[in-house]
């Protein structure tokens, strides 16, 4: 078995339809399709949990064993980790797809993205002022919040001698 169980996840709903199966003997096959493993992972998984040598040199397990072990299996420590773990992972994920979202924000259309990022100081848009002590932009709207907060970032990033002249009061 591989030292973090993909199927850890999945025990409760295993669980619950292993409880619903009217058989009294679950086999490798039938294990393998409940939890979405490999044959392997099944194989070892029914081994671990008493089964015995079936017809058709099949592994095979009683039900109601197969079920005790799974409950103890999923109220086990291990598992407990292993979900917290991957609760961990999915929370980060998600935090780093909204990240990853926002760094794609589209501030202008690519016609204007040269324009933009050539912004210097002297060439501020309209409706933004920088001076010792106060930046002033106005806007209507999202977008010309966005393009006019990048304009002064710009100009920062290509000019920022003259906007630390400007700022520290000496044109």
């Amino acid at each position: 078995m591989p030292a973090r169980p993909a199927y850890f996840h999945k025990l409760p709903e295993a669980i619950t339809v292993l409880e619903k199966t009217a058989s009294i003997w679950i086999d490798r096959r039938t294990l393998q399709e409940i939890l979405g493993v490999s044959k392997t992972i099944a194989w070892r998984l029914l081994q671990k949990c008493g089964a015995v040598p079936g017809p058709g040199n099949t592994l095979v397990c009683e039900r109601l064993q197969l079920l005790s072990a799974l409950e103890s299996l999923r109220i086990g420590e291990r598992c407990a980790r292993e979900l917290y773990r991957r609760e961990r992972l999915e929370e980060r994920l998600t935090q780093l797809v909204t990240a990853a979202r926002s760094r794609n924000v589209r501030v202008v259309p690519d016609s204007r993205a040269i324009e933009l990022a050539s912004t210097r100081f002297g060439r501020l848009p309209a409706g933004v002022e920088l001076s010792p002590g106060r930046l002033t932009v106005e806007f209507d709207g999202i977008e010309q919040f966005l393009e006019k907060l990048g304009a002064v970032v710009f100009a920062l990033q290509n000019d920022f001698e003259a906007v630390s002249r400007s700022i520290e009061g000496g044109q």
